[in-house]
This record gives structure tokens, C-alpha cells and sequence, in this order.
């Protein structure tokens, strides 16, 4: 019973291992995406972000991308070979890494007023300047934003003369919500809304990586207990 449940936990740590690896991939790629793509920077400069910043994230995910591509890479082979030097250092780089996620949390849990007060101010500078005077990307990002959140204006519903399309109300809107045919809310109050509800659930997916990171350092040890008790997991 023993050799058989050493074996599942061999096998569910191969499988968690696999997918933290196909993770890693996946950051090495998304990092490297917005580092060539073009036109990724309009994105960011709604909110006045420099490319310099969007860059340095874009260097962020691939490194850590590339830290979880090991460690994942790490898992897999000590799990398979039954490695103990493997999977000690599996065991040692993602301890590494989730207490580096637990002092990144504690950090965006203290600076949430400052990152808010960033994209007040960004929305406050973007409405100074006129709609028609915005470049063809930042104008597609408006009224994007203003369709999905349901919005007319950055921190006013009265800041573009004259009213682009996108203000206007969808034929299913709620009549709460529009005023003479646009939307009356403006959209520097529904960022701000959208982005808070959503803290939660980013919240949320991070605590269950953590929880999953856990479960991976526990099957870890006990693979590394048992190779070392018997000298071969049976």
C-alpha cells in the first residue's frame, strides 16, 4: 500500500510539475510577445505608462518565466528519475519562490492607494487632450473601454465635444444608466470599480497557486523521505 501511494504522489508531482513547466513557457512567450509586438506600447500609454515600464515588465515575465520553466523542469525529472538531488532543489527554489509571492502580495496589498492614484492620474491627463486629437490606437482603446464598461468620458461624462459613437447607449442598456442616449457614468469611476472587483479574483487565483505550490513542496519531501529511507520508491 505504501510502494502504491509513493507512486500516485510520483505521478500527481509529474503532472503538476508538467504543467508549471508548460506555465513557464508560457510567461518566457507572453514576455517576449510584448517586447517585439508592435503597437503593444499604445496600450499602456492610456494611462501615460512609458515603454521603458512596459519593457521592464515584459524582462520581468521572462525571467520568472524562466525561473518556473526550471523549476518545473526540475519537478518533472526528479519525480520521474527519482532524483533526490533534483527534487531537493525542486523543493528549495519553489519554497524560494512562494515566499517571494507572499512578500509580492503583502507589498500590492500596502501600495493598492498608489497603483489607484497612478490610473486616476493617467485617466486625468488623458482627458485634457481631445478625443479627435487622440492617435487611431488610443482612440480604438477608448471607445473599447467605453463599450465595455459601459461609459462616456474619462472623468467627465462631458469631456469629448463632440460625443464619439462609442457613448452612446446599446439598445439593451439599462435606462439608469444612460442619459439623452449615452452612457452618464464616466469611465475614470468605472475603471476604478472594474479594477477593484477584479482584485478579488486575482486575489483568489493567487491564493490557489500558493495552496498548489504547497501541496507540490509537500509531495516533494515525501518522494525525498522515501528515496532516502529505502533507496528506490518500489
Amino acid at each position: 500500500m505504501e510502494g502504491c501511494g509513493l507512486q500516485c504522489i510520483k505521478y500527481l508531482l509529474f503532472a503538476f510539475n508538467l504543467i508549471f513547466w508548460l506555465a513557464g513557457a508560457g510567461l518566457i512567450g507572453v514576455g517576449v510577445y510584448v517586447m517585439v509586438a508592435y503597437g503593444v506600447p499604445d496600450v499602456l500609454s492610456l494611462l501615460s505608462i512609458s515603454e521603458l515600464l512596459l519593457k521592464g515588465g515584459a524582462i520581468g515575465l521572462i525571467v520568472v518565466g524562466s525561473i518556473v520553466f526550471i523549476v518545473g523542469f526540475l519537478g518533472c525529472c526528479g519525480a520521474i528519475k527519482e532524483n533526490r538531488c533534483m527534487l531537493g532543489t525542486f523543493f528549495t527554489l519553489l519554497l524560494i519562490l512562494f515566499l517571494v509571492e507572499i512578500g509580492v502580495a503583502i507589498y500590492a496589498f500596502v501600495q493598492r492607494g498608489q497603483f489607484f492614484g497612478l490610473i486616476n492620474t493617467g485617466v486625468d491627463t488623458l482627458s485634457a487632450v481631445p478625443y479627435d486629437s487622440q492617435d487611431q490606437a488610443i482612440k480604438t482603446l477608448i471607445d473599447f473601454t467605453q463599450t465595455y464598461l459601459k461609459c462616456c468620458g474619462m472623468n467627465a461624462t462631458d469631456n469629448w465635444s463632440p460625443t464619439p459613437d462609442s457613448c452612446a447607449c446599446a439598445a439593451n442598456a439599462a435606462s439608469s444608466i444612460c442619459t439623452n442616449g449615452n452612457y452618464n457614468t464616466p469611465c475614470k469611476t468605472s475603471i476604478t470599480t472594474f479594477l477593484e472587483e477584479k482584485v478579488m479574483i486575482v486575489g483568489g487565483i493567487g491564493i490557489a497557486i500558493g495552496l498548489t505550490q504547497l501541496i507540490g513542496m509537500i509531495f516533494a519531501c515525501c518522494l525525498f523521505q522515501a528515496k532516502g529511507k529505502d533507496g528506490e520508491i518500489v
